[in-house]
């Protein structure tokens, strides 16, 4: 069994024609360490993941799952930019922050972690790809604990930015770090699972069998309305 130490997150909704929050103070607050030559990708993970593990020692052995849909945005623009529209070879630190494991590397450095560090870039269903990982490590014991986030950075304008999302124009956007803290080895824990079902009448059933007070229903964006609307109705808990 696998339990949820604990979890920490970043979450900033953002406005058209606005600077991004700076993320100094944040950073310093949650008790990270001061890097230099991190871009804003990088200082994303350490927020959430210091936030994640504020007040807790971590195992040297807990690996670093980071996951991202799209990855270190802003260290991709400019390395593109120097090299297409200014002929010119990228500033090397802009370059070695184009790699999604950058920011991997610093959170287990930021924690003194001596683990596996994986990261994961894909469209979609980022999360469950690092988290399998880490369930695999933790199942095998590899590692006993395992740091899992995902991170969604934005670039300015946001005009342009939904443009590369490929979202509609107008649409909200935030940026944000989410992470969870798992241990192996929890005794009387509740079991999670992956169930399908090809009727709504069936997903409905499950929810009512499963949920406790305090649980939260998140339905996909990609979900019809009608039976978001549906399913939010017959749910006990806080809805999302």
């Amino acid at each position: 069994m696998i339990r949820v130490l604990s979890t920490g997150a970043y979450l900033q909704p953002l406005s058209d024609g606005e600077p991004l929050p700076a993320l100094k103070e944040a950073l310093h607050k949650a008790g990270s360490q001061a890097f230099r030559r991190v871009d804003r990708f990088i200082q994303l993970a350490l927020l959430g993941s210091a936030r994640c593990a504020a007040g807790r020692s971590l195992r040297t052995d807990c690996g670093v799952y980071l996951g991202s849909g799209y990855g270190p945005l802003g260290e991709n623009i400019a390395t593109q930019e120097q090299l297409i529209r200014e002929r010119e070879i990228p500033m090397p630190f802009d370059f070695i922050n184009t790699l999604g494991n950058t920011a991997g590397f610093h959170v287990a450095k930021n924690f003194a972690l001596q683990s596996p560090n994986v990261f994961v870039s894909r469209r979609g269903a980022s999360f469950e790809a690092v988290l399998a990982a880490a369930f695999a490590d933790l199942t095998l014991g590899v590692v006993t604990q395992a740091l899992v986030g995902i991170v969604e950075e934005a670039t300015l304008p946001l005009a342009e930015h939904r443009r590369r999302l490929g979202l509609v124009d107008g649409v909200p956007l935030a940026e944000g770090s989410h992470w969870l803290l798992l241990e192996a080895g929890a005794d009387g824990a509740r079991a999670l699972s992956l169930q399908r079902h090809a009727e709504l009448a069936a997903v409905e059933g499950a929810l009512k069998t499963l949920a406790r007070e305090g649980d939260r229903l998140c339905c996909a964006q990609a979900m019809e309305s009608s039976a978001a609307k549906r399913l939010r109705s017959g749910f006990p808990g806080a809805i999302l």
